[in-house]
Formats: C-alpha cells, sequence, structure tokens
C-alpha cells in the first residue's frame, strides 16, 4: 500500500483537505499519524462505553482510519481530511443495531456542522431484520449530500451485506476476488459491488491497544513499531473513502451521485478503484 499511495500523491494534489469523514467502527487511537502536525480526529463520539477521549480497543477502527487520512510514514489516501470517529464496535468488534442507527442519525444531525461529505462503513451484517432500516438510513444521508461507501463484506459467494445491498451507495470489494452480485430493485437490475479496491495485507496504523484476537491477526503481521496488516473489504472501502474525499476537495458541489459516476466512470468495466482517473475527469 505504501507505494500505491505514494505513486497516487505524487501526482495530484489534493490531500482531501477540510473534507469530513466520518468512521463508524470500533475507534480511533490518537497515534501522530492523526495528531501531528495538527490533531485531525475533528470528533470523536462513542456509542459504546460513552467515553469522551479517542482510543480503540480493538484496533479495526484504527487501521481503516489510516488507510482514509493516515500522514506518516504509510500514508492514507486523503492525509489532510478531519476524521470524524464514531464507536459503534466492541473491542471484538461486535456491536448492536442500537449503536449503528444512533450513529447514522447523529451524522444526520451533525453533517453541515462538522462538514461531514463522507461516511465510511467497513461493517455490514447479515441480520434481515436490520436489512431494510440500515439501507432507508444511508439512503437518506445520500439524499442530503453524503457520500456513503459501504463494504461488500467478507462472505464470498454468500454475497453482500446490509447497507452495502443498497443501490444508491458505493459498495466496496477487494480487488483480489472480485466477484459481482446481481439485484433488482422495483423491476430494475444492478449489480454490486460498484467498486474494487485492494484489499489483501494492507499496512496501516496499528492502535496501542491492537488485539491480536481473531482471524489472520499475527504478531508477525505487525510492520514495524506502528504499523500492522490487515485484510478484507474493510481495507478496500477506505480507499474509496478516501477517493471521494480528493474529488470532493477539488470539486465541493459535486453531489453523491456525480462522485460515484466519476468513480465508476473511470474504473471502467473492471470495476478496479482508479483515483488518477477519477480525478482527471471534468
Amino acid at each position: 500500500m505504501k507505494e500505491a499511495i505514494l505513486s497516487i500523491h505524487g501526482k495530484v494534489s489534493q490531500t482531501g483537505r477540510d473534507i469530513g469523514v466520518a468512521l463508524l467502527d470500533t475507534g480511533i487511537c490518537p497515534m501522530a499519524d492523526f495528531v501531528q502536525p495538527q490533531n485531525r480526529i475533528f470528533v470523536f463520539q462513542d456509542f459504546v462505553n460513552g467515553k469522551q477521549t479517542p482510543y480503540d480497543d480493538n484496533g479495526h477502527g484504527t487501521h481503516v482510519a489510516g488507510i482514509v487520512g493516515g500522514n506518516g510514514e504509510y500514508r492514507g489516501v486523503a492525509p489532510g481530511c478531519r476524521l470524524i470517529c464514531l464507536k459503534i464496535l466492541d473491542e471484538c468488534g461486535h456491536g448492536t443495531a442500537e449503536s449503528i442507527f444512533l450513529a447514522l442519525q447523529w451524522v444526520k444531525r451533525h453533517a453541515l456542522t462538522y462538514g461531514i461529505r463522507v461516511v465510511n462503513l467497513s461493517v455490514g451484517t447479515n441480520d434481515p431484520s436490520l436489512r431494510y432500516p440500515l439501507m432507508q438510513l444511508v439512503e437518506d444521508l445520500w439524499d442530503m449530500g453524503v457520500v456513503v461507501v459501504a463494504a461488500a463484506g467478507n462472505d464470498g459467494t454468500q454475497g453482500i451485506t446490509a447497507p452495502g445491498l443498497c443501490r444508491k451507495i458505493v459498495t466496496v470489494g477487494c480487488a483480489e476476488e472480485r466477484m459481482v452480485f446481481p439485484f433488482r430493485e422495483n423491476g430494475q437490475l444492478y449489480y454490486k459491488p460498484d467498486l474494487f479496491a485492494p484489499g489483501e495485507n494492507i499496512v496501516s496504523c496499528k492502535a496501542d491497544s491492537f488485539s491480536f484476537t481473531g482471524k489472520r491477526r499475527k504478531r508477525e503481521r505487525v510492520v514495524g513499531d506502528h504499523y500492522v496488516k490487515m485484510s478484507g473489504t474493510s481495507m478496500a472501502t477506505p480507499m474509496v473513502s478516501g477517493a471521494c474525499a480528493l474529488l470532493l476537495e477539488k470539486d465541493p458541489y459535486l453531489s453523491p451521485d456525480e462522485v460515484k459516476e466519476r468513480l465508476v466512470k473511470s474504473a471502467l468495466e473492471r470495476r478496479l478503484l482508479d483515483i488518477q482517473g477519477a480525478l482527471s475527469i471534468q
């Protein structure tokens, strides 16, 4: 990832400056990549334990935040963006319907106040009782001008998790797999994911309290003192969220539909994220 992201920044002047990206995840560790030379953790809200100070007792959210907007040795896609971090998942990476609903409603109320233009959801559910309420909330955000980017999920042939099923939003899968699924809405056929981005062995920020319990979390995946490799659509999704921040910095008046159109148009039939291509579209 380091080489890929550096090559992007060698060609474009945008960094996502002043674009608010809301991350609904396990929290964020206030490491140097986010707080130096100035603190870009613009807001932290804890919907799990109610704490006031930024923290991440799992590590997933910090890793995702680094891919979006870290500015250290392993730079994110949009290293100048504002990070609005909403903790909805606990130390095991589990969350409740209440926490994600409250967080999405919080974004609806505060998007204008904090300049939130992008929401990153590296989370998903197969619970059918949550599917439509979640999809309605993300559609509401989309309709009010917020680009919503959601992970397709890691279920392979089982399909797409919610809210990534939503036709309007940008759904992201791993470039290493590139499995596409057909859906119908009101008689119209559409396909998900909309885009694919790299998702295997992505190096990004390691929280101080990074948990090594869970699938593929081994100590040999640690890189240096402050970074770690992780894999999945959770890692591919923030690359696209970062690309959205770059597009919105370049042209702040783009609607969510226009942002999605530029991303999809530049990706062509392969559906592979092409940040430089998306930024070159007028």
